[in-house]
């Protein structure tokens, strides 16, 4: 690969609508939606709050830190699955109030308990048709 062709190349989020990357695309936060009527959170972008239907909401940044609420183990994957299976499903609770469902990872199935603190990591899931790297939002064990 030339010189040209690896600076071309880009970290892109999955979906830029519940993610937001910083810098070269290796740090990012997710985003979601809140009710300036009712104060209630959501993952992602909403038009209309979904608790009071007011239109009065607007775009935040969520937490990266979160806990483990439930979580399957998958063995027949969605189609285009590249990752290894079976894998880790997880529910992780925000302390804004929503829940992102994602896949756990850096942590053996049998490690795994409901409460456990997590926090947001970031991976490269594949590329788009521009070459560029897609990162995905995944959920791992808090370190320390």
């Amino acid at each position: 690969m030339s010189e040209a062709e690896k600076k071309s190349t880009q970290r892109v989020p999955v979906l830029s609508k519940n993610l937001r990357l910083f810098g070269d695309g290796t740090e990012g936060v997710l985003l979601g939606t809140v009710c300036k009527n009712c104060g209630e959170y959501f993952f992602g972008s909403l038009s209309f709050c979904l608790n009071c239907t007011s239109s009065e909401v607007e775009t935040v940044e969520l937490s990266k830190q979160g806990i483990l609420r439930t979580f399957t183990i998958i063995w027949v994957p969605p189609p285009g699955w590249q990752e290894p299976i079976p894998y880790t499903l997880g529910a992780i609770e925000l302390p804004e109030g929503p829940e992102v469902v994602s896949e756990v990872v850096d942590c053996p199935e049998e490690a795994l308990k409901i409460g456990m603190p997590m926090e947001l990591t970031l991976r490269v899931g594949g590329k788009d048709k521009e070459d560029n790297e897609i990162v995905v939002y995944k959920w791992k064990p808090t370190s320390g």
